[in-house]
């Protein structure tokens, strides 16, 4: 509802990952392939909490989306599925069939920058779900 509010969107999944990927560009990390901490906000690189939003640049996308590694998962459009067998191809989101969990993707600051965090990195939670690192970034 918020996304529509303010004229905009939940994201595909597939939209997110070409986000993430630096306009799908064939890397682990929205900045590239290595796992450095001064670019995400991911357990072992500081902080108990959330930060603030865009306070690493240096792990922005090519074109400058921030935190889509790590700090807080981030809710998509999509049902989750175990695999992509069947996923739309044409970027769309998977709506049915209808499902338990909705796609939740970026990590959070519970993973690890050097696996769990890259852009690849997918899970599903309950859309009544409600967590300290989970939220959503609306698209246009």
């Amino acid at each position: 509802k918020f996304s529509a509010w303010v004229g905009g969107r939940l994201p595909t999944e597939a939209e997110w990952e070409y986000a993430a990927r630096s306009a799908g560009k064939d890397q682990r990390y929205p900045w590239g392939n290595d796992a450095v901490c001064s670019r995400a906000v991911v357990l072992g690189c500081g902080g108990a909490a959330t930060a603030p939003v865009c306070s690493k640049p240096a792990g922005n996308t090519q074109q400058g989306l921030c935190d889509m590694a790590g700090n807080a998962w981030e809710w998509v459009q999509d049902w989750y599925h175990d695999s992509y067998n069947g996923a739309p191809t044409d970027g769309s989101a998977w709506e049915s069939p209808a499902g338990s969990y909705r796609v939740i993707r970026g990590g959070s600051l519970s993973l690890r920058v050097d696996g769990d965090a890259r852009s690849a990195d997918r899970d599903g939670s309950g859309p009544g779900d409600r967590f300290y690192d989970l939220g959503f970034r609306p698209a246009r």
